[in-house]
């Protein structure tokens, strides 16, 4: 295997075809891993960082692996490379490796990192179930580096089971009693609806709509969306839906949107990426109303995950939801 480091200011159209493929064979895939994905960030986020790609390419050139990396600083002035991205938009982070090059790929890694001018590697945003966080270290400490793996975050998932009633069943007795009174207390009290946008936005009134139901659901959430933020969000959701990927959802009371989901269907997982509801119906309790709507929906698709995504709200634990560790991973010579 070689590699070839690339300071990079846009993907190229024959990159983004091998990265594609790349993902497509790896044994840990989600939207954020995507070519698409990091196009956006970059766009939007990344206009004053220093891209470094590395290609891992077989003697012949075949791309196996690829990692997307800016150049970073420590406190007392180190030099490393950090993989590209941040933590309040960007959920999942990892090298993209085809299935069976994991092994290769790092011990490859290991003997570049040697060479090279850098004092450190960091991996941010590495899920438990992805091979980076099991192999990596191993590979690291074997090399002869100092290496620290700890906790960055949790998020929370389902495993969906076949059908609606399972789901119920599997939740303990008390929440199974409160999710079942406060669906039946709605459908009684008044008439709401499940909807989700399934036209090319035309005018964006949905995603406007979204806008103010985010803002309104709390200070912090008003304050998160700015102008720049906001165009963020509506380049994924425009290039999401062209690729199929995207579920922008509402509940809805008496035809008025009183909650919404803007989360990502990509292979049978849907990914819940951020949400808002109108507190002035939080009698109902809009916001566990929907995320069980939502979960009956993916049941009903076949969908076999259902990602709360960071976060450790309680809401997702009364919906059966369980953990995944999310590690931050620093690699440094000694």
């Amino acid at each position: 295997m070689k590699i070839e480091l690339q300071e990079e200011s846009s993907y190229s159209e024959s990159l983004k075809r091998e990265w594609e493929k790349i993902l497509s064979a790896s044994r840990y895939r989600n939207p954020f891993l995507t070519p698409t994905w990091n196009e956006i960030w970059l766009k939007h986020f990344g206009n004053t960082q220093n891209l470094q790609v590395i290609h891992f390419r077989a003697w012949e050139g075949t791309l196996l692996a690829l990692g997307t990396f800016v150049n970073s600083c420590g406190e007392k002035g180190e030099k490393g490379l950090a993989l590209m991205g941040s933590t309040d938009v960007w959920d999942y982070r990892d090298l993209i490796i085809s299935s069976g090059n994991e092994e290769e790929t790092f011990v490859a890694l290991a003997g570049f990192f040697r060479e090279g001018p850098w004092d450190y590697l960091e991996f941010n945003g590495v899920s438990e179930f992805s091979p980076t966080a099991h192999t990596l270290s191993l590979i690291m400490k074997s090399s002869g580096f100092q290496v620290i793996q700890e906790i960055e975050e949790i998020a929370v998932y389902l495993d969906l089971p076949p059908t609606w009633e399972n789901f119920l069943e599997g939740l303990n007795s008390k929440d199974r009693h409160e999710l079942r009174r406060k669906m039946r207390r709605m459908e009684k009290e008044i008439n709401c609806e499940l909807s989700k946008v399934e036209e090319p936005f035309a005018h964006w009134g949905e995603m406007e709509i979204f806008f103010d139901l985010h803002r309104k659901s709390r200070t912090d959430k008003a304050e998160f969306m700015t102008a720049q933020m906001e165009s963020y969000f509506r380049e994924i959701a425009s290039r999401f839906q062209e690729k199929g990927w995207l579920n922008l959802s509402f509940l809805k009371i008496a035809g008025k949107e009183i909650a919404t989901y803007f989360s990502f269907d990509f292979e049978e997982t849907e990914y819940v990426y951020n949400s808002g509801y109108d507190p002035q119906f939080r009698r109902f309790s809009p916001g566990i109303i929907l995320a069980a709507q939502c979960i009956r929906r993916a049941i009903e698709k076949r969908m076999v995950r259902f990602n709360f995504l960071r976060g450790r709200e309680d809401y997702k634990y009364r919906l059966g939801g369980k953990e995944e560790k999310i590690y931050r991973i620093r690699v440094e010579k000694r």
